[in-house]
């Protein structure tokens, strides 16, 4: 007699049952993630062993048939690093899509196997000279030239000189333009606000430059009359801060009212025009005339005013500087020699030194006018000061500002010991320095400036009533004479009278 399984044991084997289904889930789930690991592995290992490519520059195709099997033979001249050499080319590349310049990747055994993205970055190159077969002259920052090809995305691309490019690794291949480097700061095309009524005491030099500058402009046609040009070029010299970019400024203003015709003002950091870089100076001096033509191009008069002009044209071979001049100077004076096809140009040139700018810009034909803006005498130095003591400022009880002015002026040009600055020791004898022999336009203003902050200082101070009183215009004068005494004795006697061209006495006293 047989025995029937009881309910327990029936409960039993379906638990059992049930954990060896578990079992086996987890086992097949254990078998399928061993292997995608082991495909992962796999493909790592792959990767790990494929042979490296190597990077190079197309050339061109070399040549391309198909023999009597239906074979195809292909190879490309290539550049690798500097060697030029012929590979074959892989049967999954299409030769008709291979571009010279692009860049093309080659296996280990040297067949081109794929194309690839040409690089957008590199040595740059500024153009020298654009050849007539579409070559290109290209020189580095030592000054270094070289002849590059134009890659086929250039083919069609127009390039001129100054022009900078991105150059492949090889040095064979121009690949891409850059954009124009960004010199606005260096040229600031203006219109200033300046008039020739904001500048005193120099009368004399305002109706020089009017009639060298405005007066051809605003009678073209009696000019043309009698066979008479604008001149190309205006230097103002003298001692510093005494109005001469004031003056420039004043009469781009008046070119820019007059008229249809209205001027435009380019004005020129001369010495940041000086580049460490070879070629860079001159470019820039390139660009400033290439700017001042385009504006003048519809009749319109352009000023191109340089600041500073000694420090950029200094004479040549002189061992004074690192001899930079030897070709900034020249290609300053074919741009300026250049300006007589266009009338509407005129350059401007300040400086504190003429001495120290080259002979050949100074020349009649260049620099055709030379505008001598001294140190004030007495009488101009109070036109100048009355443009700061305006009879709308707060003075004192019973006090006028022409009589502070007069007060000024006499403070700064009496000649005794409280202003006497230095003595110098020369072959004909001692002769005093005095503070009238150093004032400039830009003193007096300074002056002027020191009396009114101590009026200012004194509201805040003492709760006074707001005036500038004789007492501070006599302290004004006394701390500019304090603080230039002490400049002078700090410097070197011989530097700064070439620099500051005195007011001395006929007699010398």
């Amino acid at each position: 007699m047989s025995e029937t399984p009881t309910d327990a044991s029936m409960d039993e084997l379906a638990a059992m049952n049930d954990r060896l289904q578990q079992r086996n889930h987890a086992l097949a789930q254990a078998l399928t993630r061993a292997s995608e690991e082991l495909k992962k592995a796999k493909s790592q290992l792959e990767q790990f062993t494929n042979p490296p490519l190597t990077v190079a520059t197309m050339v061109r195709v070399e040549r391309c048939f198909t023999d009597e099997h239906g074979v195809r033979h292909a190879s490309a001249e290539i550049v690798n690093g500097h060697r030029r050499q012929i590979v074959a080319i892989s049967s999954t590349v299409n030769p008709a899509r291979l571009q010279a310049g692009q860049s093309v990747l080659l296996d280990g055994n040297m067949v081109l196997v794929d194309s690839h993205a040409t690089v957008n970055h590199g040595q740059m190159r500024q153009v020298s000279e654009v050849l007539d077969d579409g070559r290109l002259i290209v020189g580095d920052a030592s000054g270094n030239r070289s002849v590059v090809l134009r890659a086929s995305t250039l083919a069609n691309t127009s390039i001129d000189v100054d022009d900078r490019l991105i150059i492949d690794p090889s040095g064979t291949y121009a690949l891409a333009v850059l954009a124009q480097e960004h010199d606005d700061d260096l040229l600031l095309e203006e219109t200033p606000d300046v008039t020739f009524n904001d500048i005193g005491g120099l009368d004399e030099q305002i109706a020089q430059i009017h009639d060298a500058v405005q007066l051809p402009f605003q009678h073209r046609e009696l000019f043309a009359r009698f066979d008479l040009k604008a001149p190309k070029g205006v230097l103002l010299y003298g001692p510093p801060g005494n109005g001469k970019t004031l003056i420039a400024k004043a009469i781009a203003h008046e070119l820019a009212a007059d008229g249809a015709s209205k001027g435009v003002f380019l004005s020129v950091k001369g010495p940041e025009l000086l580049n460490k870089y070879v070629g860079e100076s001159e470019r820039l001096i390139r660009r400033i005339f290439e700017r001042a033509k385009e504006l003048a191009g519809d009749g319109r008069p352009v000023i191109v005013f340089i600041d500073e002009m000694d420090s950029l044209l200094r004479t040549r071979g002189s061992g004074v500087s690192s001899d930079v001049e030897t070709t900034i100077v020249p290609q300053f004076l074919t741009e300026l020699d250049g300006v007589e096809q266009l009338d509407d140009v005129i350059v401007i040139g300040a400086s504190n030194r003429v001495d120290m700018i080259d002979p050949a810009v100074l020349r009649p034909g260049r620099l055709d006018v030379k505008i001598h803006v001294g140190r004030p005498d007495e009488t101009q130095a109070k036109s100048i000061i009355r443009h700061y003591l305006t009879s709308g400022l707060p003075f004192e009880k019973n006090v006028n500002a022409q009589e502070l002015v007069n007060a000024l002026a006499s403070d700064v040009f009496h000649r005794d010991e409280s202003r006497l600055l230095a003595v110098l020791h020369e072959e004909i004898g001692d002769r005093g320095v005095y503070l009238a022999d150093i004032v400039s336009g830009a003193m007096l203003r300074n002056i002027v400036d020191r009396a009114k902050t101590k009026a200012v200082k004194a509201v805040i101070e003492e709760g006074c009533a707001p005036a500038i009183t004789r007492n501070m215009i006599h302290e004004a004068v006394n701390d500019e004479y304090e603080q230039n005494r002490a400049a002078i004795n700090e410097t070197d006697p011989a530097q700064w009278l070439a620099i500051n061209a005195l007011n001395m006495p006929a007699n010398g006293e």
